[in-house]
């Protein structure tokens, strides 16, 4: 059974861990100490953002508990061999309307299942917005999690002592690679205390508990709903969004996450109480995108702490020297590279470009790395130097991605210069403009 101990899941959480920590230059978790419960039966309920990676993140993050099942949606599971794949990593599909209606009956023994899972203090994990959204909002949150949880606590009587935990994902970029990532896990919500109106009547302690998860989630996602307004908000987070986490949050460690809902609500607040000024900021918003756009800047690129012409000529000098590292990683890690490229060509979502790069770097790297020390030692005879290369080959592609990442930045930060020395007059406005 799904709830019973499965080896699949424990050999692929260690790499799986390991490419996490790789694969983000921070991540932070926040909140689970407090609020995630080893006695207890847990509904992990995240919003949804980030294909794979979201699942992977939970994972991560529960090292502690017993191996979570997860119910995702039926589609993925068409392959036999994907099918069997994302069983062992305890994962349940859901039917959805879209799979076709003969197949939602199969959604009676699949929520069976999962209250069989609670009764045995497993965790369960579902993605309460029941599709994932890449933008920075959160879509309306539906009753699968109440339609689980209510009738298994009431079939006990209500003394399985159930919670769900709300959890917010913020990605800060969420296509970047080695970029940040902060996982929020929310106050629990006791199922107990629906124990009287579920008995009165089941369909409004429903909808009173989605409601309330849907509150819960809206006070911890950065939830842009102004959907005429998204990329004035979204560009305010990237202009304001450090120099508000270092002035008012640097005491914490998911500070920019905290900066983000602050400008998000302080926004809200303007359009609600003083729409002739938040008209005034998100009108300097578009005019401040304009003008970079028109100079081959964007949002992303750091205007307000422009680089110094020597730290410039010192990151350029370490980016030649290490060049020739560089080079060796990426014609190490070639055959990975082409197949990630192949990979995120399949898929017509951007959400879906980091699943397919953290795949390609957990499966394939390691696999290449194998293989091509085989080579060098069959080559050689020498199994040392073999060693010493298989050794070799992950750390020299991992610096050969950082220095890619690294080169980039350094590249937009000289833009930056270039644009504050040959039109300051413009420069100075546009950060007049940015501010909030």
């Amino acid at each position: 059974m799904i709830y019973r101990y499965d080896f699949r899941y424990t050999l692929a959480k260690i790499p799986v861990n390991t490419a996490l920590r790789l694969y983000f230059k921070k991540l932070v978790f926040i909140g689970k100490k407090e609020n995630v419960s080893k006695k207890r039966a847990i509904i992990f309920a995240p919003n949804h953002r980030n294909a794979l990676i979201d699942a992977l993140m939970l994972v991560f993050s529960s090292y502690h508990l017993k191996q979570i099942v997860f119910l995702a949606r039926a589609d993925i599971f068409r392959k036999s061999f994907v099918a069997w794949l994302l069983r062992g990593m305890r994962i349940m599909p859901v039917f959805r309307i879209r799979d076709g209606k003969d197949n939602l009956d199969k959604n009676n023994e699949i929520f069976d299942n999962a209250a069989r899972i609670l009764r045995k203090n497993n965790p369960l994990a579902l993605f309460p917005e029941a599709k994932h959204n890449p933008k920075q909002s959160l879509l309306p949150i539906q009753k699968a999690v109440p339609r689980i949880v209510l009738p298994t606590e009431a079939s006990v009587d209500f003394q399985l002592q159930s919670q769900i935990v709300p959890v917010a994902i913020y990605y800060r970029d969420i296509t970047g690679f080695l970029s940040d990532a902060y996982i929020t896990f929310g106050t629990p919500i006791e199922v107990s205390d629906y124990r009287d109106i579920y008995k009165e009547n089941p369909v409004l302690a429903i909808n009173q508990l989605r409601q309330e998860l849907e509150n819960r989630l809206k006070s911890m996602v950065v939830n842009i709903w102004n959907d005429a307004f998204y990329n004035e908000y979204c560009h305010a987070i990237d202009w304001n969004g450090d120099r508000i986490a270092r002035e008012k949050f640097s005491e914490r460690k998911d500070d920019f996450l905290q900066a983000s809902l602050y400008i998000v609500k302080k926004l809200d607040e303007l359009y609600e109480d003083n729409r002739t000024e938040f008209d005034q900021k998100t009108a300097g918003f578009r005019e401040a995108h304009a003008l970079l756009k028109e100079h081959g800047l964007t949002s992303k690129d750091r205007l307000w702490k422009p680089s110094s012409g020597w730290n410039l000529f010192a990151r350029f000098m370490a980016l030649i020297l290490s060049a020739p590292i560089a080079f060796l990683g990426f014609l190490n890690g070639i055959f990975p590279i082409l197949i990630n490229k192949k990979l995120s060509g399949l898929f017509k979502d951007k959400q879906f470009i980091p699943s397919a790069r953290y795949a390609a770097g957990l499966f394939f790297v390691p696999i290449f790395d194998l293989i091509q020390s085989l080579i060098v030692g069959a080559v050689t005879k020498d199994w040392l130097l073999a060693l010493g290369y298989f050794i070799l080959m992950p750390l020299t592609f991992y610096f050969a991605l950082y220095w890619r990442k690294w080169l980039k930045t350094t590249l937009r930060d000289s833009k930056v210069l270039r644009f504050k020395k040959q039109f300051p007059d413009i420069w100075k406005r546009v950060l007049g403009l940015i501010r909030l």
